[in-house]
């Protein structure tokens, strides 16, 4: 059993903005896609169904729409060097993401990024639709999600003795309190605040290093 990894949400956490939300507002009914978004933040829909029925918003898609939108794309400030930096210490990181591989793929691409595991939700682009498939659900998680957060952290302790995660939105509330440190920003740093969940606040990657950095060296 290995002593240590790191854990990171992507969207909004590596990358500077939700990337999936910021796709779709760029080319389906932005009305449309906040209902669907809100339908799924009250728990009215699960993110399985509130992703197809977004994606399913956009008539067409093509690759240079989608070329287009991950050039645009930036990473978290940070994240380089906190890369760089945790290669150097030997500590493995994990990606655990309810967005979409083809998405997530393309932009650690960009940045010649393939050193790390990720775990997300699996989409092949056909004919100007995305196919949506699920292989990291579980059929025990309370919000069924596409990506079960909880059933990923769970599997990742029967190989490393502790476990820090890394979040900021509302996919990442059930796995706040199932990490031995939880660093939070934006809306999870308010949950885990309003609902007394131990964490450290971060405004980007180089915060969570410098903070790690006594822990783990």
């Amino acid at each position: 059993m290995k002593e240590k990894v790191i854990v990171s949400d992507f969207d909004g956490t590596i990358t500077k903005k939700d990337t999936l939300y910021a796709f779709l507002l760029e080319n389906a009914p932005n009305n449309e896609v906040n209902r669907i978004g809100q339908e799924w933040e009250i728990g009215n829909i699960n993110s399985q169904e509130c992703i197809i029925q977004e994606f399913n918003l956009i008539p067409n898609i093509n690759e240079e729409m989608i070329n287009r939108f991950i050039d645009k794309i930036e990473l978290d400030e940070g994240f380089i060097y906190f890369n760089k930096q945790r290669i150097k210490a030997n500590i493995d990181f994990v990606i655990v993401s309810d967005g979409l591989d083809y998405f997530i793929n393309k932009i650690l691409d960009k940045y010649n990024l393939n050193n790390f595991e990720v775990i997300t939700n699996h989409a092949e682009f056909k004919k100007g639709k995305f196919e949506i498939t699920f292989p990291n659900n579980s059929n025990s998680c309370k919000i069924n999600a596409g990506t079960c957060k909880c059933k990923a952290i769970e599997n990742l302790k029967k190989n490393y003795k502790t476990i820090y995660y890394c979040g900021d939105g509302v996919s990442d509330y059930c796995v706040a309190n199932k990490a031995d440190k939880t660093f939070a920003k934006s809306k999870l740093a308010k949950y885990c605040a309003k609902n007394n969940i131990a964490y450290k606040e971060f405004s980007n990657f180089k915060d969570i290093w410098d903070e790690l950095n006594y822990v783990l060296l």
